[in-house]
């Protein structure tokens, strides 16, 4: 039996809910923010997973099935055709920057407020 699911932090809520592909196709599958959260910073920032699952807040196996979900979804929406929709999860904007400001997203913030 499952327990009880820990809130995840994530560094920011993303602006872009909604990918569609060129063909118009009612289909979609919906990623929520954790995922797509797990992805960028694995994936996109290029952090061990370690690294990651601790600017969550979450174990590193949390992570690891979050990012099996996540891929999974991504790749099935590619090959098949659907839209992709960003919503839901368990999750927080966190009030600080877990990442120590190593992430492409908070250097681009703090640029832009110097």
């Amino acid at each position: 039996m499952p327990g009880n699911e820990k809130c995840r932090f994530i560094c920011a809520e993303y602006k872009q809910k909604n990918l569609k592909p060129a063909i118009k196709d009612k289909d979609f599958t919906e990623i929520q923010m954790d995922e797509l959260e797990a992805l960028r910073l694995c994936d996109f920032e290029e952090m061990d997973q370690e690294m990651a699952a601790h600017s969550m807040n979450i174990s590193r196996g949390t992570l690891q099935r979050i990012l099996y979900t996540a891929r999974h979804k991504v790749t099935e929406a590619l090959l098949e055709g659907k839209n992709i929709t960003i919503a839901g999860g368990n999750y927080q904007v966190s009030p600080v920057c877990r990442c120590s400001m190593k992430c492409k997203k908070c250097r681009k913030e703090v640029i832009e407020h110097e």
